[in-house]
């Protein structure tokens, strides 16, 4: 008998290429679907509960709907302003980087290799992702590990596609319509500069903000008055000089003319011309001890004058000559940012020697400008500016225990009575909390009822999501658990 040689490849190849069909008819007729065998009972858990639906309660009070503790304006939720500059204001990536071709002067082809490389590769993540903006679509897991695994060149030119995405803006009529439908409610400054921009929207609707506003005429005209507020201001300081003694009279006099050359012959675009003011006063009256006690009473009414120049936070004109060149964007972020409801530290964070915990026991909740205005100042201090915060916090107050008494708002139960005590010490007893409205019992009842409609509407879904499988379990012969 002749024995023929075998061919084990052919064998090995024969083999292999059976089990995988063996592989791939198994996996056909047992689907790697897996589904629970029981129904959602009332017992389940609130980690479970959130990858349907979300939570029945509000865990933040930057949520709700709350009047400032200071100027009793009524603030914006913190999710609502974030997402009204993310879809509202700002261009999806995949437009923006288009814009910036045509509206900046872009041209990809005139480009460095490193930005070619870092413009394809962040064109190509955006049209993946048409619903982020470039802020977004940076802090995605892709972008993330190419900026840090890639050259520094790679990472520097991504930084700065962003800042070119970030100034491509949309009209002024448009943001006017937008903003609107907020229906915010400005402190005098900011509802003066909105004031503005309606007025512009019907002279210039398709322009954008920044051009509008960085127009010679328009700009020399918001500046103009900017002076004139200015000066008025200066000739107050002016008449008080004279008050002086010799030596000090002679350093106030020098001090006014440098401020009044800085107001009226510096450049429109050179920042900080208040604070180089104020401090041009400061070191003409403070470095040599006072000869007659008068003069300590004059040097103290000189500077508080100037602290009353005119300034973004509290002039229109000084608003619209400070933002608009930086850009629309921009300017509509601090306009509107102002208005959202933050966190304020009662006793501040950053005070030297005497720092305050980031604690919810040491919140209150101040709407952005109110909050950037505080800054580390004492209480009682800021009250002299604001008499009407005593009521408006304890309006605030007021809200917020309702909240909790509805079974809106969780983890918060302790809260009204353990801020008792900062607020009082801060304000040296200026502001006394009274939270008689507080009613933990109703809250506890309200918070039970939300909880049950909340699994109730879970089950449901669970149902709905159950029926929606049913097909591909009865194609493969199975029965639905």
């Amino acid at each position: 008998m002749k024995i023929l040689p075998v061919n084990l490849n052919l064998v090995y190849k024969r083999n292999n290429s059976q089990r995988i069909n063996e592989q791939n008819q198994q996996s056909y007729n047992v689907p790697s679907i897996k589904m629970p065998t029981q129904p959602l009972t009332d017992t389940i858990s609130f980690k479970r509960a959130v990858s349907f639906l979300k939570s029945p309660f509000i865990h933040d009070p930057r949520e709700l709907e709350l009047h400032c503790a200071c100027c009793g304006n009524l603030m914006l939720k913190n999710s609502v302003v974030q997402e009204f500059m993310d879809k509202k204001v700002y261009y999806p990536a995949h437009i923006a980087l288009e814009k910036i071709k045509h509206e900046q002067n872009f041209r990809v082809k005139e480009q460095p290799g490193y930005m070619q490389k870092a413009y394809s590769f962040i064109k190509n993540e955006a049209n993946k992702n048409k619903n982020l903006n470039m802020d977004e679509l940076m802090q995605t897991e892709r972008v993330s590990n190419y900026r840090r695994t890639n050259s520094k060149e790679q990472y520097q030119a991504l930084g700065e596609l962003r800042n070119k995405c970030r100034n491509i803006s949309r009209s002024i009529s448009y943001i006017v319509e937008e903003i609107e439908k907020l229906k915010p409610d400005f402190q005098n400054t900011e509802d003066t500069v909105f004031q503005e921009l309606r007025r512009y929207a019907k002279i210039y609707p398709s322009e954008n903000i920044s051009n509008i506003f960085t127009k010679p005429g328009i700009r020399a005209h918001y500046m103009k008055k900017l002076q004139d507020k200015q000066n008025a201001k200066l000739n107050k300081v002016a008449q008080l000089i004279p008050q002086l003694s010799p030596q000090y009279a002679k350093r106030a006099k020098n001090a006014y003319k440098q401020s009044y050359d800085i107001f009226n012959y510096e450049s429109s675009d050179i920042m900080h011309k208040r604070q180089r003011v104020i401090d041009l006063f400061a070191r003409a009256l403070e470095p040599m001890p006072f000869e007659q006690p008068s003069d300590r009473q004059i040097a103290d009414l000189i500077m508080k004058k100037l602290e009353t120049l005119p300034d973004s936070k509290n002039d229109a004109n000084a608003f619209i000559v400070k933002y608009a060149p930086r850009g629309s964007n921009n300017f509509v972020e601090v306009l509107v940012k102002r208005l959202r409801n933050t966190k304020e530290h009662v006793k501040p964070q950053h005070r030297f020697g005497d720092n305050g915990e980031s604690d919810k026991k040491n919140y209150i909740y101040l709407c952005g400008k109110c909050n950037h205005e505080r800054m580390t100042q004492k209480y009682d201090d800021f009250i002299a500016k604001h008499p009407q915060m005593p009521e408006n916090t304890q309006k605030q107050i007021d809200e917020i225990c309702d909240y909790i008494n509805q079974g809106k708002l969780a983890d918060y139960d302790t809260w009204p009575n353990d801020i008792k005590s900062p607020l009082g010490e801060e304000s040296e007893g200026l502001i006394i909390i009274d939270t008689k409205s507080l009613d933990l019992k109703k809250a506890k009842e309200n918070r039970k009822i939300k909880l049950e409609e909340y699994i109730e509407q879970q089950k449901h879904f669970s149902e709905k999501q159950d029926t929606l499988m049913t097909g591909p379990y009865r194609r493969h012969g199975r029965k639905k658990a």
